[in-house]
């Protein structure tokens, strides 16, 4: 039994000094703050802003990661949203707000992915790498259901960033799930408190070039500029 016990211990003090490792690392190289961003993003404090921030088409997007129509509207119109993004059309300021925690398996699924875009967006920099890892994250195949008996851990999710081209170190924070550099809980309260000032404060939720709220399930991609 003290051998056994002596290899738990090695093995334990070798996951430590992973762990160790990754926040050396993260201390000396980033993340930013407070502010994920991709592509030529600006700081956009509760938001992850992605593509340019001279696009002439502006919004800001608001979704939880367990909604089935948040989900939706990423899988009938990410494609476009993602094309756009890349031809400078678009810039989307995504705001994630976790009213369904509670109703994952592991009620923590909504902070834990939200973390993760954010480690995801910081660390690679790319509004390409940036959105096809939201459009895994609320893809059919992947979306946990609300009040469902499973939902992703934290080994999933880093294998949804490393199929998306993400860093080894984004992968290994999100691994490890420690809240270094976000705070997911203060993230998603700050939207969530922005969210709820809109007359029908649902998601999703789209707002167009700082105009008026819309239903992020409508048409409102075809009513931005250019």
């Amino acid at each position: 039994m003290g051998g056994m016990d002596g290899t738990r211990v090695k093995r334990s003090m070798r996951g430590l000094a992973a762990v160790f490792g990754v926040i050396a690392t993260l201390l000396m190289c980033g993340p930013t703050v407070g502010t994920a961003r991709a592509a030529v993003a600006a700081p956009a404090g509760d938001a992850i802003a992605i593509g340019d921030p001279h696009a002439l088409g502006v919004v800001d997007m608001y979704v939880d990661p367990m909604c089935p129509y948040s989900g939706q509207m990423i899988q009938e119109r990410g494609d476009e949203i993602g094309q756009r993004i890349e031809n400078g059309r678009l810039r989307v300021n995504l705001r994630f707000v976790n009213f369904l925690d509670k109703y994952s398996a592991s009620k923590t699924y909504d902070i834990r992915a939200i973390y993760a875009a954010f480690v995801v967006a910081d660390q690679s920099r790319s509004s390409d790498i940036t959105w096809r890892f939201v459009e895994q994250i609320f893809s059919a195949e992947q979306q946990p259901h609300e009040g469902g008996p499973t939902d992703l851990d934290n080994n999933q999710l880093a294998e949804l960033a490393n199929r998306v081209g993400a860093s080894p170190l984004a992968q290994d924070l999100i691994r490890i799930g420690l809240p270094i550099g976000y705070d997911a809980h203060a993230i998603a309260a700050n939207n969530l408190a922005v969210l709820r000032q809109f007359p029908e404060p649902g998601v999703p939720t789209v707002v167009i070039n700082g105009g008026g709220p819309v239903d992020g399930n409508s048409d409102w991609l075809e009513q931005l500029p250019g």
